[in-house]
């Protein structure tokens, strides 16, 4: 039996007639059993499509994991969604990816479409454009 529950989207607690507003891009709750021995860890998350198993696109991950956007199993750390949208957008085209929103929204656990739409929303923002510059020294 199971003790790991994985959550995403978005979820309204109402506590004490409070309304706690939370969104959640990707997490993984575990639990204890009654001895209080924790419950073997369960891996969560997509494998790494085919696309990004090449030494060009392992290096990139790597380089990234280094500069602390991603996790070393390619998760982004603290991005917003149009980051995450600009950041899939460069490494596509970098390892000419033509599926890029199903490639990293299955990757990173979010709707093709919805990191689709961030990019789109962020292109224009001046925080994008730093974080543009950030990515063209780590990737090229």
């Amino acid at each position: 039996m199971s003790n790991t529950i994985n959550v995403q989207g978005s979820y309204i607690d109402v506590h004490d007639n409070q309304n706690v507003y939370l969104s959640v891009d990707k997490a993984e709750v575990r639990m204890g059993n009654n001895d209080g021995s924790m419950v073997e860890e369960e891996k969560a998350g997509a494998p790494v499509p085919d696309v990004l198993a090449s030494e060009e696109a392992k290096e990139l991950m790597e380089s990234l994991a280094d500069a602390g956007i991603l996790t070393e199993e390619g998760q982004p750390v603290g991005l917003s969604g149009a980051e995450k949208g600009e950041l899939a957008m460069q490494l596509a085209m970098r390892l000419d990816i033509s599926n890029v929103w199903q490639v990293f929204g299955s990757l990173w656990g979010m709707k093709p479409e919805t990191l689709r739409a961030a990019f789109n929303r962020g292109r224009d923002q001046k925080k994008n454009a730093k974080f543009q510059d950030r990515l063209k020294n780590i990737i090229g």
